[in-house]
Parts: structure tokens; C-alpha cells; sequence
């Protein structure tokens, strides 16, 4: 039996503040053992396995979650075709990887060694197997099993960096063995609860049917997606090429803090996506969308404001001194990635419509625009332009995102942006619900 958005959406956010909770001890105690130089060589090697995951999943994770919510194939078909598919896809990546690391290393991993570039994308497999995992209970709106297993990496990464980077003193490579560790550990969990809750292990209904329409399905949104990490994360290995290690470190620690705002859309975006897919008529989705969209902006300025106001008092206690210039790069992501959670809201709308191509169109357009903009600023402002580079591209791709929504179902800006008094009515009676 499905629950209600209200009690999924308030599930992850309590997972998201938990996990947040683990996942900024993990960063503190990582930055402060290996410094701003460490701390910026980290981050590359962590960002390398992750950003060809980015580029050759082929949207199979979101198909998962889409045909799951619309029941046309099997849950077994699905996690068996997933396992076949995420083998031979992480394969392909690792092979990708060693042609980088052979050929491109100079432009982006100077000071990394082969041998820890070539040990990292050991992960792909695990990373790849585990992503698909976790969508099958996206999909089926099972939302206790999925955030289990969430939190778990957020706890698995605390816990292994404080083994392998605290206690064993391991550096850098301690803290990559903690990511590694973690995601493994997501994996294992992972199989278990589908064995145990839907008797799913040895796969054994490879659809070929299925293949071709998760293929077809993810490839509309895949560019969107590789794109969207662009404007994540992409600016970390323009840092990384223009200035050095340290600067990436500094960096990485203002967006680590900023996109703490993300918690609630993250987790209510999560819940719309495959809401709206086992919607019927264009009419509830719109309805439904309009609602989580504006509130979700609210909120999310709000702890906007909270954090500019405490984050730039606490990165140097929390982080340690040279971290110092993480502030102003932090304080000017903030405008961004709080519009930018609206963006979040309407992309899962698209996606779930089976329409994931618009993300496409508007994630070109901004990256574009957001790549542009960091070659032009950071050698003139540091990692000062990088932030207000991805800023600006992060209200770029909320306005597109905005603009096709509101055009392409004949509703009004204003409904989707600005609070109105229903939604405080709503409030009112799920807190009389909560407190019953």
C-alpha cells in the first residue's frame, strides 16, 4: 500500500537530516586531516569515478524508477535486466577511465598519482550496481527501505573515515577507501532488503524488451543529466585546471556547506518523481506539482537564510583556519541553489510526465552559459568566480525550467513561485493530523 506523499516526503527529510548530520561530521574530519591540498585532491578522486557514472549510466536509473511506478514490466525483469546492464556498463567505464588517466591526466589530475586514479575506478561496478539498486525502491514508493539505506552512506562514510583517516592515519587514501567502503556497503544492504522484501538475488528474467525501452526512455534525459553535473560539479575541474589543488579544496568546501539547503528538495523531489509518474491526467500532475513547487521554494529560502547567516560564522571553527576563504564563495552559492531547488521540483515533473528531453534543452543551455561563465570569472576572482558563475547558472536554469512548465500547461507564473493561503491551510491540518 502506498503512503501518502506528506508521510514519504516528511520520511526523507528526516533521513536527509540525519544523513546530513553524518555526512558533515565525515567532511570536517577529512578536511581537517588532510588540509586544503588534501582535501582538493579528495574531491578530484572522488569526482573522476563518479563523473564517468555521470556519462555512460545512460539514464537506466531514472528508467527504473519510471517503468517501476507504471508497473508495465515485472520488478524481477527489472533488476535483472539492471544487473546484466550495470556489468557491462562498468566496464566500459573503467576502460574509459584508463584512457583518461593515460592520456588526460595532465589537464585535471596533476600531483595525482596512476596508480591512485587507477585504484579509484575499482568502484565503478559497486557504484554502478548500487545506483540501480536504489531506484527499484524509489520506484515501488518505498521510501522506509530507501532512505535505510541513504542514511547508510552518509553513516558509512563517518565511519570509515574516522577508521581509515583518523585512527589509521591513511591521508588520502584512507578517505577515498571510506568512499569506496561506503558505497559497498549501500550495495550489500541494498541485496539484502530486495532478497528479503521481494525475494529478488540471482537474476534470472533478463528482458530484452525492457532494455530497449529503459534505454529509450533514459537516453531523453540522460544528456540532461550529464549536463546537470556539469553545473554541479564540472567547475571544481575547471578550479582544478586553471589555479591548483588547493583552490579546489576551499571550493569544495562552500559547496559541500551551500547545498546543505538542498535537504528538503532532495527529498521531496525524490517523492514527486515517482508520484507523478503512476499519475493519470495532466490535470492531478499539475495540481500536484504547483503545490510542492512553491512551498518547496519557500522553505528552502528560508534555510537559505538561516545558513548565510550561520555558515559563515562556522566554516573556520568547523573546518579549521585555512579554510577561511571558503566564506564569500560560500555566501554567493546560497542565492542559486536555493532557486535552483524549484528547478529540482520541475525537472521531476518532466521526467515523470515521460518528457525528460525538456530537461535536456534547458540543462544545454546552461551549461553552456555555466562553462562560459567559469573560464571568464575564476581567472579574474578565484574560486570567488566559480560560485557566482554557477550561481547565475543555477537562476538561468530555474527561469527555462519554469518558463516551458507554466507555457506548456497554460498555468500561471505566479501559482508556481508565490505562497498562497490554502497552502497555510495545509500546513494547519497535517500538523492537527501529526499531533493525533
Amino acid at each position: 500500500m502506498k503512503k501518502s506523499v506528506v508521510y514519504n516526503s516528511i520520511l526523507t527529510i528526516v533521513r536527509q537530516l540525519v544523513g546530513t548530520l553524518f555526512g558533515l561530521l565525515a567532511v570536517m574530519l577529512v578536511a581537517r586531516e588532510l588540509g586544503s591540498e588534501g582535501q582538493g585532491q579528495y574531491s578530484l578522486l572522488v569526482l573522476f569515478p563518479i563523473i564517468i557514472y555521470t556519462f555512460l549510466n545512460l539514464g537506466t536509473p531514472a528508467a527504473s524508477v519510471y517503468f517501476v511506478a507504471q508497473n508495465k514490466y515485472s520488478l524481477r525483469e527489472i533488476y535483472s535486466t539492471n544487473i546484466f546492464s550495470c556489468l557491462l556498463l562498468s566496464i566500459l567505464s573503467f576502460l574509459l577511465g584508463l584512457v583518461i588517466v593515460f592520456h588526460y591526466k595532465g589537464y585535471f589530475f596533476e600531483g595525482i598519482s596512476d596508480w591512485f586514479l587507477i585504484s579509484v575506478l575499482m568502484v565503478m561496478p559497486i557504484l554502478f550496481t548500487q545506483k540501480n539498486l536504489q531506484t527499484l525502491f524509489q520506484g515501488k514508493e518505498d521510501f522506509e527501505k530507501f532512505n535505510v539505506i541513504v542514511v547508510l552512506n552518509q553513516f558509512g562514510l563517518l565511519f570509515f573515515s574516522v577508521l581509515f583517516v583518523w585512527v589509521m592515519k591513511l591521508g588520502v587514501i584512507g578517505a577515498v577507501m571510506s568512499f569506496f567502503s561506503a558505497q559497498l556497503l549501500m550495495m550489500l544492504v541494498s541485496l539484502f532488503l530486495l532478497r528479503n522484501s521481494y525475494g529478488l538475488f540471482i537474476p534470472n528474467s533478463f528482458s530484452c524488451t525492457y532494455l530497449k525501452d529503459s534505454l529509450t526512455y533514459g537516453i531523453k534525459g540522460h544528456i540532461s543529466n550529464v549536463l546537470t553535473f556539469i553545473n554541479y560539479r564540472f567547475d571544481m575541474f575547471i578550479i582544478a585546471f586553471l589555479m591548483d589543488d588547493m583552490a579546489v579544496g576551499i571550493y569544495s568546501i562552500a559547496v559541500a556547506l551551500s547545498e546543505k539547503i538542498w535537504i528538503i528538495s532532495q527529498s521531496v523531489s525524490s517523492v514527486l518523481f515517482a508520484r507523478v509518474s503512476s499519475l493519470k491526467t495532466d490535470l492531478e500532475r499539475n495540481e500536484f506539482t504547483i503545490v510542492v513547487a512553491r512551498n518547496m521554494l519557500m522553505i528552502t529560502a528560508f534555510g537559505g537564510v538561516f545558513l548565510a547567516f550561520a555558515g559563515q560564522w562556522l566554516i573556520v571553527p568547523l573546518f579549521g583556519i585555512e579554510y577561511a576563504d571558503s566564506i564569500e564563495p560560500f555566501l554567493w552559492l546560497i542565492p542559486g541553489v536555493v532557486f535552483f531547488s524549484l528547478g529540482r521540483i520541475v525537472a521531476n515533473d518532466f521526467a515523470g510526465r515521460g518528457k525528460p528531453e525538456i530537461n535536456t534543452y534547458v540543462s544545454l543551455v546552461v551549461a553552456v552559459t555555466n562553462i562560459g561563465l567559469n573560464f571568464l570569472m575564476i581567472p579574474k576572482y578565484g574560486v570567488l568566480g566559480a560560485a557566482l558563475a554557477t550561481s547565475a547558472s543555477y537562476v538561468l536554469d530555474v527561469l527555462l525550467k519554469s518558463f516551458v512548465f507554466c507555457w506548456s500547461n497554460q498555468v500561471s507564473i505566479f501559482d508556481l513561485i508565490f505562497i498562497k493561503r490554502k497552502d497555510i491551510t495545509l500546513y494547519k491540518n497535517q500538523w492537527q493530523k501529526l499531533k493525533k
